[in-house]
């Protein structure tokens, strides 16, 4: 007679669990109480995302997360990268919206472990943030309102104190004043002031660049944002100090007008470039904080995706075969095989909602700005930290 699951022992049970896609494991939770008891519990959370870090990648699907910054587009929505390789005229790409957000305005402003960082702006000079989960679609209670606007900001986690922090550097529209805060997403918690960092070394800021990059390293975890005189500034999330390291060279026949765009593929730091006024260049850090180990990963022809004057390319995703998802300057989503060197367009359909009609259209086509964060599938919820969460 052959031995059913309910009978083996609860190790082995466990680590049969361990090795499914967190879509597999969603559903499993209903199979009984001690399996909704391990599935929900923080242990098993963390441990299945160290096996897909360290194990099996596949075990958490990639996706993106956008929000449109014209009012007409605002809202939050979800697609997924292995979709969008896969598309086709017939079975599109199709986009999820985030369905918690009547009456509010959010924005996405960093994504970590499967756990996205929205902040409320809907009242004019107050903040607000929440972490939302949207696999398994637990949101955190709101931190405390706090007043000003992000200027700048990120999100992250810190390994020494195993939480998850924001950072904003905040203007308050009334009186001008400038302040710099974290936030450690932790039971009875309240924003702190740091030590400020000068706004000039970061030079202009658009929506494309205030949200700092969170890179998980051996040593450390950081937000990153591009500064002035092609340097790096980052923040250590551990001991909540800045420091600086330099871009690649760049060629003096590069258009330095052009914006530099930071991203991270393949867990990182990467950062995209116009060069010789001809090609966009992607470079990834091989170990963070070492600039010796800047490595060209690809030139990428401008004309193919009509470059304008002023922004660059920005990489999103590399897959295993070196299919790169990345926005134009016009904010148009392409896929760039670096093997081929061409470029084809997705079919990502979305939609929105005005008084009277739903709209639907090819997200991939659109040109109002929008920005992109992408995050992986996991099982992390707030409540792992002891925030409160519904």
């Amino acid at each position: 007679m052959s031995l059913q699951i309910f009978e083996l022992p609860d190790e082995i049970v466990e680590e049969i669990l361990l090795r499914l896609p967190v879509s597999s494991l969603l559903p499993l939770r209903t199979v009984c109480r001690s399996w909704r008891t391990l599935i929900s519990s923080s242990k098993f959370a963390h441990d299945h995302a160290r096996r897909s870090i360290l194990v099996d990648p596949t075990l958490t699907h990639p996706q993106i997360a956008y929000y449109g910054v014209d009012y007409k587009y605002r809202g939050i929505g979800i697609f997924s990268i292995r979709s969008v390789f896969e598309s086709t005229f017939r079975e599109p790409t199709q986009v999820a919206r985030y369905e918690h957000q009547t009456q509010r305005y959010f924005r996405v402003i960093g994504s970590c472990n499967g756990l996205l960082c929205l902040v409320d702006e809907t009242a004019p000079n107050t903040v607000n943030a929440i972490l939302w989960n949207p696999c398994t679609g637990f949101t955190s209670e709101p931190t405390p309102e706090i007043g000003g606007f992000f200027v700048v900001c990120g999100f992250g986690y810190d390994r020494v104190s195993d939480s998850y922090k924001l950072f904003g550097m905040l203007t308050d529209l009334a009186s001008y004043e400038r302040r710099t805060v974290i936030y450690t997403f932790a039971p009875n918690s309240s924003w702190r002031t740091i030590q400020d960092v000068d706004l000039d070394l970061l030079g202009p800021i658009d929506v494309n660049n205030r949200d700092g990059e969170f890179v998980s390293s051996s040593n450390n975890n950081t937000l990153n944002w591009v500064g002035m005189n092609d340097v790096i500034l980052s923040l250590d999330l551990g001991n909540e100090t800045y420091s600086y390291f330099p871009l690649p060279e760049r060629d003096p026949k590069d258009d330095v007008r052009v914006s530099v765009e930071l991203s991270v593929l393949r867990n990182r730091l990467a950062v995209c470039f116009e060069h010789k006024r001809s090609d966009w260049a992607v470079w990834v850090m091989e170990e963070y904080g070492v600039t010796e180990s800047w490595s060209r990963l690809a030139l990428i022809p401008r004309q193919v995706v009509k470059p304008n004057d002023v922004r660059c390319l920005r990489p999103l995703y590399i897959s295993d075969n070196d299919a790169l998802l990345a926005i134009t300057p016009s904010f148009r989503i392409v896929l760039c095989d670096l093997k081929e060197k061409h470029v084809l367009v997705p079919i990502i359909v979305d939609q929105f909602v005005d008084d009277y009609f739903d709209h639907y259209y090819l997200l991939s086509q659109c040109t109002y700005a929008r920005c992109f964060y992408v995050y992986h599938e996991s099982l992390v919820s707030p409540s792992h930290y002891a925030i409160a969460s519904s």
